[in-house]
């Protein structure tokens, strides 16, 4: 799966690049505890730019990655 985000500058590729080193919900929780106020709303911001843009993409018959991505950052799937 690809999911690319135009117009992000250095700081917020970073964080994105960090964001997605994380395997497990209590390891971007740990990061985002890491982080001044500013940029935990901007770390928060990106997740759900990545969220949008997942959910826009077109349904494939194994949504199982998807399912895998969403579960590890604490999104439940039915």
């Amino acid at each position: 799966m690809k999911i690319q985000i135009d117009g992000l500058n250095d700081k917020q590729v970073q964080m994105l690049d960090k964001l997605w080193t994380c395997d497990t919900t209590d390891e971007v929780l740990e990061w985002l505890n890491t982080l001044n106020k500013e940029d935990f709303l901007m770390a928060i911001t990106l997740q759900e730019m990545i969220l949008d843009e997942m959910m826009t993409m077109p349904a494939e018959e194994d949504v199982s990655d998807a399912r895998k991505m969403l579960s590890d950052i604490g999104i439940k799937c039915i």
